[in-house]
């Protein structure tokens, strides 16, 4: 199979939801994903960061989606890799893969990473941001997910009670550019 990865847009958005849906029911372990709100995806899609997607390039079909997120310097996971101050105000978040269940097993995420890496960077040439730090959370027991993020480059700095009470990892990629 091949795949197109692009940036999404707001005309996206039922589609993204969609993959999430399918990601949240077909999961190995509910806590292993955490679904957001329509309305979160929908603020995080007009500027409060962006979303790349995965298409399978002959149906057009969206297989999944990595969320980028650029978080306020309050209740910022920088905190937990000892980040203060002005270090937590060059933070982002790479906040949420998802990849439909009958897509999954084709490095997607990787993928998908990698071109939300390439996108912060060109957005930061654009816009004159300073990003330093990129942040995540997976769950200790979802290996898939942990090994595509260390593999490229984000190392575990903490492991914490999250999102009500959920185990999570917290790993960052330090000095981004």
């Amino acid at each position: 199979m091949e795949f197109e990865i692009e940036k999404m847009t707001i005309k996206d958005l039922s589609e993204i939801m969609e993959v999430m849906e399918n990601a949240r029911q077909s999961v190995k372990k509910t806590e292993w994903f955490v679904s957001d709100e329509e309305e979160y995806v929908r603020q995080v899609l007009e500027g409060k960061g962006f979303l790349v997607g995965a298409r399978e390039a002959k149906s057009r079909e969206l297989a999944g989606f990595f969320m980028v997120f650029y978080p306020d310097v309050q209740d910022n996971l920088g905190q937990y890799a000892g980040l203060t101050g002005e270090e937590l105000g060059k933070v982002v978040y790479m906040d949420s893969a998802a990849v439909k269940e009958n897509y999954r097993g084709n490095g997607l995420q990787g993928c998908m990473l990698q071109r939300a890496e390439e996108a912060l960077k060109e957005q930061q040439k654009e816009k004159g941001q300073d990003v330093q730090y990129c942040m995540c959370t997976v769950h200790p027991d979802n290996h898939s997910s942990l090994h595509t993020m260390e593999k490229n480059g984000y190392e575990i700095v903490s492991r914490e009670s999250l999102y009500g009470g959920l185990d999570r990892y917290v790993l960052c990629k330090k000095h981004f550019l």
